[in-house]
């Protein structure tokens, strides 16, 4: 199976951070099976967003904390994780990072006939200038995680597709830990977002999506290589 399967975001993300660890040129295309928000720690250790996230605990929904910076992010069933992780070759930078990730994703979907770019999208949830969008709605957001060795610098690209919205319950509580922990953005709307269910039908982005992004993310990985063997 491509997609690997892993009880809780708490898992896939433990799972990124190895991969980061051992520094090797890796792809994880991957899904929790248990709902839940992930957030930054920094923001999770705000007092006013402890009490909202004491109270969605109590309600039955998971809140997961991660190193990484950004904004509030829903996993489980809407939400389809891509990490590619690749020791950088000499000049890559943070731009090339998101440029890389970024085009993987526009890639794959370009071979679906759904035209995307990047850009920012207010009132969507983890919003950002790397945004993967299709029209003016947010279907992906993306994230990077650096870390140095003898051999030079390693990064994790992270990005997460949004697959259907999250049911209207867990839609209200993500909106609550949002205002929380972002007093002064934008309201959240669903009508921001475009959601990849709403692009395909179900069985092929279940399908045939998977083997389109973990290719485009194969040969981006492998130009790369390739590239900076010749350098050498």
């Amino acid at each position: 199976m491509i997609i690997a399967p892993f009880a809780s975001a708490a898992d896939g993300i433990a799972r990124e951070a190895a991969l980061l660890q051992a520094g090797r040129a890796a792809l994880l295309l991957w899904q929790a099976d248990e709902s839940a928000l992930v957030l930054p720690s920094a923001i999770a250790r705000r007092t006013g967003t402890q009490s909202v996230m004491r109270d969605i605990k109590r309600a039955g929904l998971g809140v997961v904390t991660r190193g990484t910076g950004g904004g509030i992010v829903p996993q489980g069933a809407c939400t389809l994780n891509l990490a590619m992780v690749l020791p950088c070759p000499s000049g890559f930078t943070l731009e090339d990072g998101y440029r890389l990730i970024c085009g993987t994703l526009t890639e794959a979907l370009s071979r679906f006939d759904i035209s995307a770019h990047t850009g920012a999208c207010p009132g969507a949830f983890c919003d950002g200038a790397w945004n993967v969008l299709a029209g003016e709605r947010k279907l992906a957001g993306t994230a990077q995680r650096w870390r140095s060795t003898r051999s030079g610098r390693v990064a994790l690209l992270h990005a997460a597709i949004l697959l259907h919205l999250p049911d209207p319950g867990h839609w209200a509580e993500l909106c609550l830990l949002h205002q929380a922990a972002f007093p002064d953005a934008p309201v959240l709307r669903p009508e921001a977002h475009a959601p990849l269910f709403a692009l395909m039908p179900e069985n092929m982005h279940q399908t045939s999506f998977p083997g389109a992004l973990i290719r485009a993310a194969e040969d981006r990985l492998s130009s790369l290589s390739l590239r900076e063997n010749q350098a050498a």
